[in-house]
């Protein structure tokens, strides 16, 4: 655990001093007056938490990920707490380059430069997961305060994060949540039908497996779990 966290942090500062080192070339070519700089993530890593490594779960240390802003025309020094998604990015990118989506197109997000002006307390942000042996789709919605997390088959989990920023508290069965879960589930089917996109994820991930000569075949073949070194073998742990 010890040379697994501090890999971990190693790994950030390697990181920052190459964004310092992006940030510094920026400041010496001139071009940051008027560059817009975005810092995010696809996803937060578990770290030992609960017992769990990696990511794969909807907990805020999985789920949540960095996003810091910084521009001539983004305000200074300002926490923004509407729920926003890595989805926000592509309406955000068009509107930085002064350009329009493509006539008829209708793409889920919000420009994050608009949300960093006008807070949407209310505003919904959703997160699924099919993949690395997952026996069933996780599905995530927050809306304000609460986060409720649907598994096909499986019961829920509802988590207040203002009252319980730890998640120590599952709310999922609660009879007092009812009608909170009730609200989450129908913004939830909103967005997608869980059990539709769950058999199709699994049927996807079925025609794969026989295309690469099923189960077996690819046990032999081997593979990894992690970035391998140079001239690692891949295996199957």
């Amino acid at each position: 655990m010890r040379t697994a966290l501090a890999a971990y942090y190693g790994m950030v500062s390697f990181l920052d001093h190459h964004i310092g080192q992006l940030l510094k070339a920026l400041d010496d070519t001139g071009l940051a007056a008027d560059t817009r700089v975005i810092y995010t993530s696809d996803h937060g890593d578990n770290l030992g938490n609960r017992g769990f490594w990696g990511k794969s779960v909807m907990y805020e240390e999985a789920v949540a990920v960095p996003l810091i802003m910084a521009g001539a025309d983004i305000p200074q020094a300002h926490l923004v707490h509407t729920p926003v998604s890595l989805v926000d990015l592509h309406p955000t990118f068009l509107e930085g380059l002064g350009e329009q989506p493509e006539p008829g197109e209708h793409r889920p997000g919000r420009s994050l430069f608009q949300l960093a002006r006008h807070e949407e307390a209310d505003r919904v942000v959703f997160s699924e997961y099919h993949a690395v042996g997952a026996t069933a789709g996780i599905y995530m919605v927050r809306k304000g305060r609460w986060k409720y997390v649907h598994y096909v088959g499986h019961r829920p989990q509802l988590f207040d994060l203002d009252a319980d920023p730890q998640e120590a508290h599952d709310l999922g069965t609660i009879p007092d949540h009812v009608a909170v879960r009730a609200e989450l589930e129908a913004e939830l089917r909103n967005i997608v039908d869980p059990d539709a996109v769950n058999a199709r994820a699994f049927a996807d991930q079925e025609r794969k497996i026989a295309a690469h000569g099923g189960p077996e075949a690819i046990r032999q073949r081997g593979d990894f779990g992690y970035t391998p070194a140079p001239g690692q073998t891949p295996v199957f742990g």
